[in-house]
């Protein structure tokens, strides 16, 4: 991508080989070294005073069509890891929330910046009250990844963002209560995910764990008509908020923008916006990439215009 995703993707090279011990990652089922180094936990203590987290509310995980479902990763941003949504299709197994949690741990993101750090689960169900209390009953050897305290609260995060997000997706929540989630392990609660993490009582969202920028459409890999519908949110900052696009020859993006703007969010400072943008563009693949001023929150996404 550009010279700053360069750099991106070099920290992450790094931080990736500082890894304390190997993980088996369900994605693909390769071995491949992922941050177990100390982390902050939260994203407030790992920026500046004005950064802001992003509160993603139910409204934001439905959507029209439920033949695709709501998955978080993790991914680099900066020198934090935090929260990202993809769509990803759906069996429609009948159990929604099952399905979403179980292809949080085997499946491989959309977008290659992204990663999760469960090992493959063999069983994941779950069922939820008319108070919106998700039951997620998953398997041990989900937990077999070795990570730090700081990594497993993000891991255990990844699932009840995903949990909660694919009961809103399907619709299955009721008006008036906040969804939580119950986890059990092999039917069993109080179990200690990946030696950290307490699994006792409802869990509920962290706001400080997801990402300030996202890039929700197009997502890593879509096809697109020649004008391009850019649908977004971040947090609003003391810094502005840029977009920029470059063309991708022989599988490398240009050095240099082909087209890019700033981005103007109603909202005040800490808040998060919804932000879109409409850029034409001629047939082939291009890069592109949402930041707050020098690079130091992006999101970036790779797509091709038919």
């Amino acid at each position: 991508m550009t010279e700053q995703r360069t750099r991106r993707s070099a920290r992450f090279r790094l931080l990736l080989a500082a890894a304390a011990a190997p993980l088996l990652l369900g994605s693909c089922g390769v071995v491949a070294e992922l941050p177990t180094t100390s982390m902050p936990t939260s994203f407030s203590a790992a920026t500046s005073p004005e950064g802001h987290p992003m509160a993603v509310s139910a409204p934001a995980e439905a959507t029209e069509s439920k033949v695709v479902m709501p998955v978080y990763w993790l991914g680099l941003n900066g020198s934090d890891v935090q929260l990202y949504r993809e769509f990803l299709p759906s069996k429609n197994t009948g159990d929604p929330i099952g399905e979403a949690v179980m292809t949080m741990t085997t499946a491989t993101p959309s977008d290659d910046d992204y990663f999760t750090p469960w090992a493959p689960a063999s069983r994941v169900t779950a069922s939820i009250s008319s108070k919106n209390v998700i039951t997620v009953d998953i398997s041990a050897d989900a937990f077999k990844p070795s990570l730090d305290a700081g990594m497993a609260h993000r891991a255990v995060q990844q699932l009840v963002y995903t949990a909660t997000a694919a009961a809103a997706n399907a619709g299955l929540t009721t008006a008036g209560y906040n969804a939580s989630v119950a986890v059990l392990v092999d039917g069993k609660a109080g179990y200690k995910a990946f030696g950290h993490e307490d699994l006792e009582g409802d869990l509920t969202r962290d706001k400080s764990m997801p990402a300030p920028i996202w890039i929700i459409s197009p997502q890593a890999g879509d096809g697109t008509e020649a004008s391009v519908t850019v649908t977004g949110s971040a947090v609003e900052r003391d810094e502005p908020l840029f977009w920029s696009v470059e063309r991708v020859v022989n599988g490398r993006p240009e050095t240099s923008a082909l087209k890019s703007g700033e981005i103007r969010l109603d909202a005040a400072s800490g808040e998060t916006a919804m932000f879109d943008i409409q850029i034409d563009l001629d047939p082939g693949e291009y890069s592109l990439r949402v930041f707050h001023g020098e690079g130091e929150n992006e999101d970036s996404k790779r797509f091709t215009v038919y």
